[in-house]
C-alpha cells in the first residue's frame, strides 16, 4: 500500500467496481436518488464538462434512469479554472445542461465523511455520498485502499470571503492592466474572486511577464502588499536552488538606487 493515496487511485477503484459490480453501482445510485435502478450502467471516467473547462471524474448512466456526475475527493481543495469558475459550480451547470437535454441528472460529491462534513460547499452538489457507505461492499485490497483513503482524508481549504480584500485585488488587477500592461497577474485562486482576510500578496504570471532564459531557473514573482516584518510593500523575484550564489552577485546600480536588496537567501535556501 503506498504511503499516500491519491484521488486517481480511488478514481480507478470506483471505475472498476462500478463497471464490474452491479451491487456497488446500484447502491451508489440509490444513495444519490433514493431509489434503486435496475441493470448495469454505462460508466466513463474523465468526461469533459459540457458547459466549460475541466472534467467530470466519473459519469454513471443507467438506461432509462439517472445520470450521476461524480466528483471524487479525499483531501484536495476544489479546483478553479483560469476564468474563475469553481468546481462545485461547474458540476451545478453541467447537471443543469444534462437536465435540459432530457436526462435525469444529479451532481454527486463522493468523499470520506470528514471531507463532506468539513466542506461548506458540499451542499452545492445534489447528493453527497461517503466512502464509508460503500466500505462494506468491498473486500481485500479494495477495502484496504478505501480505508487508507478514509484515514488520510481532510476537510478542504475553503476561504471565508473578505469583501474589502476582494475589492482591493480587483482594483489592483485593474490598475496593473491599465498602467503596467507588461505585468500579468495570475488568475484569482478562488471562485468569483473570493479573497480571505490574510490575502495580501499579488502573484504574477512569470512566463507572460519576464523574459525566460534556458540556463536560469524559472523565477517566482510577487508583490507583497503588506508584511508585518517590513516597513513597506516589496516586490520579490525568487530563483529556486540558487542560494549558494547569493554572496557572489553584485547589485546593479539601478536596483541600489531604488533601495532594492539583491540575492538575499530565502527560507530553506530556495532562492
Amino acid at each position: 500500500m503506498p504511503s499516500r493515496i491519491y484521488e486517481r487511485d480511488t478514481d480507478l477503484l470506483f471505475l472498476r467496481l462500478l463497471r464490474n459490480c452491479p451491487e456497488v453501482a446500484a447502491t451508489l445510485a440509490e444513495l444519490a436518488t433514493t431509489r434503486r435502478p435496475a441493470g448495469a450502467p454505462e460508466v466513463k471516467g474523465q468526461v469533459r464538462h459540457p458547459t466549460g473547462t475541466g472534467s467530470i471524474d466519473i459519469v454513471v448512466r443507467f438506461r432509462g434512469g439517472p445520470v450521476l456526475l461524480i466528483e471524487n475527493k479525499i483531501d484536495a481543495a476544489y479546483s478553479i479554472t483560469r476564468e474563475g469558475h469553481g468546481q462545485p459550480q461547474r458540476y451545478q451547470r453541467s447537471a443543469a445542461a444534462f437536465r435540459e437535454s432530457g436526462a435525469e441528472a444529479y451532481s454527486v460529491l463522493l468523499a470520506p465523511i470528514s471531507y463532506l462534513s468539513g466542506s461548506r460547499l458540499a451542499d452545492l452538489f445534489d447528493a453527497r455520498i461517503a466512502y464509508e457507505n460503500l466500505r462494506d461492499l468491498m473486500e481485500g485490497k479494495d477495502r484496504t485502499l478505501l480505508e487508507a483513503a478514509i484515514l488520510q482524508a481532510e476537510a478542504p481549504y475553503e476561504p471565508v470571503a473578505n469583501a474589502e480584500a476582494g475589492e482591493f485585488f480587483a482594483a489592483t488587477r485593474q490598475l496593473i492592466a491599465g498602467h503596467f500592461p507588461d505585468l500579468v497577474m495570475k488568475h484569482d485562486p478562488n471562485h468569483s474572486g473570493v479573497r480571505p482576510d490574510a490575502s495580501r500578496t499579488v502573484y504574477f504570471d512569470v512566463p507572460r511577464t519576464l523574459r525566460l532564459h534556458a540556463d536560469v531557473p524559472r523565477p517566482r514573482m510577487s508583490l507583497q502588499c503588506w508584511d508585518s516584518a517590513a516597513r513597506s510593500a516589496s516586490v520579490k523575484i525568487m530563483l529556486p536552488d540558487r542560494a549558494a550564489l547569493s554572496e557572489q552577485l553584485l547589485v546593479p546600480q539601478s536596483l541600489s538606487d531604488i533601495g532594492a536588496i539583491c540575492a538575499l537567501p530565502a527560507a530553506r535556501s530556495e532562492s
